[in-house]
């Protein structure tokens, strides 16, 4: 989830283990996950159609070409009840894409929201690894916040760079508040985005949301050094909102 107005856009993270979903050897998986997306979310026909480049880069996606594993698609809206979320693939569990089916979502948010969720995945190591991290004590919950904060800029740079390259067409009502504000407008430095999203309170980052989460739990589960070793080991079993930048006010 990652937006400009604020995040919104998710990561759900799970038990840590190795993934078990390769990148698929059926080639029609991809072009299946995207019809039925479109077929549970028709508004998004009316922005794209297969000859668009994002289009074939969505479908590899779902394919598994951009994280070496296949990608579901999850006809569910958000259960964080935002606007769009992904789960990190973990175990016999696969990754997968939501995002919502309501009008408060249009139809150009929605294919960005997809492109989004799927560059976020590109990080689920990065994003498992601190969490690791977390969960044995090395990060303090701002250190936690902050880097997951910048993780989702990574992604969010990363969209606003394919779009500028393939472009979506303008829609004709053009209150398309993620898009215009993370693809057509000026992006921040990476050091600006820092300084000035990544901390306590932002409304363009979901800082206060991955320390709320790092508090309630992983917080609970880091062994104190003079526990026992008995004590319950950190489990990274928690979700996580990687939420899509919201538009600039």
């Amino acid at each position: 989830m990652c937006r400009v107005f604020a995040l919104q856009f998710t990561v759900i993270f799970c038990v840590v283990a190795l993934p078990e979903f390769v990148l698929s050897q059926d080639r029609d998986f991809g072009r299946r996950q995207v019809e039925q997306m479109l077929a549970d979310r028709p508004d998004m026909r009316d922005v794209i159609g297969p000859e668009h480049p994002i289009y074939q880069w969505v479908v590899d996606g779902y394919q598994g070409k951009h994280i070496g594993q296949r990608v579901f698609w999850n006809a569910n809206s958000p259960r964080t009840g935002r606007h769009a979320e992904h789960a990190l693939p973990y175990g016999s569990h696969p990754a997968y894409i939501s995002i919502s089916g309501g009008a408060e979502t249009t139809a150009v948010d929605k294919w960005s929201a997809v492109v989004f969720e799927l560059f976020n995945l590109q990080n689920h190591e990065k994003f498992t690894q601190l969490a690791i991290e977390a969960a044995s004590g090395r990060l303090s919950p701002d250190e936690y916040a902050t880097r997951s904060v910048m993780l989702e800029y990574d992604a969010t740079l990363r969209t606003h760079r394919l779009f500028a390259a393939n472009p979506l067409p303008d829609s004709t009502h053009g209150r398309d508040p993620w898009y215009n504000a993370w693809v057509k407008a000026t992006l921040p430095t990476e050091e600006e985005f820092k300084a000035q999203h990544a901390v306590a309170g932002s409304t363009r980052s979901n800082f206060d949301y991955f320390k709320t989460a790092y508090m309630a739990q992983i917080a609970p589960h880091i062994k104190k050094n003079d526990e026992p070793s008995h004590a319950t080991e950190p489990a990274v079993g928690s979700v996580l909102k990687s939420t899509q930048p919201a538009p600039a006010r």
